[in-house]
């Protein structure tokens, strides 16, 4: 039997091969509102995304509300057509932008994501009811569990009845599919994952880091994503820039002390494509990044449609490249958990 070592490796491939496959033969989908980015699938049914999601969290940062139309104007140009969004992204502003600007004129062309936070029941059902008003639709295609903390957070969350929320909004038809997203550390999803397994329950989607760093440090790549195509679960990247810390920038590390954040692209021969790169040749279902400008959305967009096709040793040379930077300084969202 092959270990998971080696099934990552030829899932990845044959994602990455199909992928270029048929974007190199223009088998492109489109709509009503024109051409349709390059699709992989998300849900065990066989439903499809865009390879490329908007992050929602950057779109609540303008207070203009002409700048967010704008972006969500040229995303839809652009071809995208994977949305996300969380409750308390910029008090709500977020998600009243995307049910302002997006879901009036585009709500039946694209799937749309939200995540609630809360840690109890009757919070997620507000933040769900919440949700559902600020975005202006009567459902989400996708609804997650929200940064996932510790293996205690996930015993919390379920004994406070968060689960059965999420499972019975599903039942409801508020939100067509379910999952959670975390980004401090493996153990963390896999206990989840172990607890679904235990009760013969399915969710849809993870959500987690995924960039050229993450294989050197406790990584979701080695440890979460061969479970997670064992499971046939969609895989949705966050993070593949580091939350934007591979261009470096300064953290509060402890009350006193600010630590600098080296800028990994300028110190390096890695490009920002590269970083998208690396990503898309691994089998995710789709890339999540939030972007300031539109410029910055473009060059994203630009990436993925000129999409370099990279072999294991490519990859793992920019792993190599990279690795220097590995841990909490610049992944400085991740934890690490005492082992005893």
């Amino acid at each position: 039997m092959e270990n998971r070592r080696e099934f990552i490796k030829k899932a990845g491939a044959a994602a990455a091969l199909a992928f270029m496959t048929d974007w190199a033969m223009g088998m492109t989908a489109s709509d009503k509102f024109g051409d349709i980015l390059p699709q992989r699938q998300l849900i065990r049914n066989g439903e499809k995304v865009t390879a490329f999601s908007l992050g929602g969290y950057h779109l609540g940062w303008t207070e203009d509300p002409k700048e967010a139309e704008g972006m969500l104007e040229r995303a839809m140009e652009l071809g995208i057509r994977f949305y996300d969004n969380a409750r308390g992204y910029n008090d709500g502003r977020s998600e009243e932008y995307m049910g302002k600007f997006l879901t009036p004129k585009y709500r039946d062309d694209i799937f749309l994501m939200t995540k609630a936070p809360a840690k109890t029941a009757e919070g997620v059902q507000k933040q769900l009811d919440d949700s559902l008003k600020a975005l202006n639709t009567d459902y989400v295609d996708l609804w997650q569990i929200h940064a996932l903390g510790s293996p205690e957070d996930v015993d919390n969350r379920i004994n406070a009845g968060v689960l059965d929320v999420f499972l019975e909004a599903k039942e409801k038809g508020k939100a067509r599919y379910i999952g959670f997203t975390g980004h401090q550390n493996p153990v963390t999803h896999l206990h989840l994952l172990d607890f679904l397994e235990k009760r013969g329950i399915e969710l849809d989607t993870v959500q987690m880091p995924l960039n050229v760093l993450d294989p050197s440090f406790e990584s979701f790549e080695k440890h979460v994503l061969p479970v997670l195509l064992e499971k046939e679960y969609g895989v949705i990247a966050m993070k593949t820039m580091a939350g934007g810390s591979m261009m470096g920038g300064r953290i509060d590390t402890t009350p006193d002390k600010v630590t600098d954040i080296p800028n990994v692209v300028a110190e390096t021969e890695l490009s920002l494509a590269n970083l998208h790169q690396y990503v898309y040749a691994l089998p995710v279902s789709s890339l999540c990044s939030g972007v300031l400008t539109i410029d910055q959305l473009e060059a994203n967009v630009a990436v993925l449609q000129n999409l370099k096709s990279l072999s294991e040793s490519d990859k793992q040379k920019l792993v190599a490249i990279a690795k220097p930077y590995a841990g909490m300084v610049v992944e400085n969202y991740k934890r690490v958990f005492s082992k005893s």
